[in-house]
């Protein structure tokens, strides 16, 4: 019987004392990679069922949750392979600038992702990156050609049947404004619950659709813009546009 752990690295969610700034919360597919990391792997070592499963999951017939347990354990794949293929995933070219002023404003960035924890924290080591705080669902290897997930952040009760229960994570924050950069369906449930989103590609079509206050960007530097606009003016972000 195959034996299966965490192959991502301890990762430090700091404390804070004070809570005055915004936080802003971050998807990770498609927002911060230009690609979708799960679809990659998955087009690389994904098995036989890997598409049913999608064609399941595009339908309503099961959630994101089980989707995605389901197709990993379809992956085959050693770490090297795996290491090569994330290897070729970049980001938004403007992110860690965008990094670098809320670090200096002391703006606390979490990234919160339906995705697996040690792709995004293997990505963003490559640029220097890898402390800033994840939630994501759990990636488990056999030290071997297998893989399985948990899922540390599920909640038995979200809507969408994620993996990780992005709205349960917004529960949790106690600062001033909670903002929310995204891009896709696994953002649209979370996008209710926060106080501003910066939204791109489907989610600019959710937000409009629904009403919910939205700034339509297209890489992060719109948001390092908006977020100077409004440290700069002492005006809401909503009202940045």
């Amino acid at each position: 019987m195959n034996t299966f752990s965490s192959i991502a690295n301890h990762i430090y969610y700091p404390s804070y004392t004070q809570y005055q700034t915004p936080i802003v919360l971050c998807d990770f597919d498609g927002t911060i990679s230009v690609k979708d990391v799960t679809d990659t792997l998955l087009s690389h070592f994904g098995q036989d069922g890997c598409d049913e499963l999608e064609e399941l999951w595009v339908n309503g017939k099961i959630g994101s949750q089980e989707c995605m347990s389901k197709q990993i354990a379809l992956m085959k794949a050693n770490l090297d392979e795996l290491n090569y293929v994330l290897s070729q995933i970049e980001i938004d070219p403007t992110f860690k600038a965008f990094i670098e002023y809320t670090e200096t404003n002391h703006i606390p960035v979490h990234i919160v992702s339906d995705g697996l924890d040690y792709a995004i924290q293997f990505i963003l080591k490559r640029h220097g990156m890898e402390h800033l705080p994840i939630f994501a669902n759990k990636l488990l290897h056999d030290n071997d050609r297998s893989w399985r997930l948990e899922f540390p952040y599920a909640n038995k009760n979200c809507i969408k049947q994620s993996g990780n229960c992005k709205c349960n994570h917004v529960k949790q924050q106690h600062f001033n404004q909670i903002l929310y950069v995204g891009d896709g369906t696994s953002d649209y449930c979370v996008s209710h619950n926060v106080d501003f989103v910066f939204a791109k590609d489907k989610l600019i079509h959710y937000c409009k659709k629904n009403k919910i206050e939205y700034s339509a960007i297209n890489c992060f530097a719109d948001v390092t813009k908006a977020l100077k606009q409004a440290q700069s003016t002492a005006i809401p972000y909503m009202m940045v546009k």
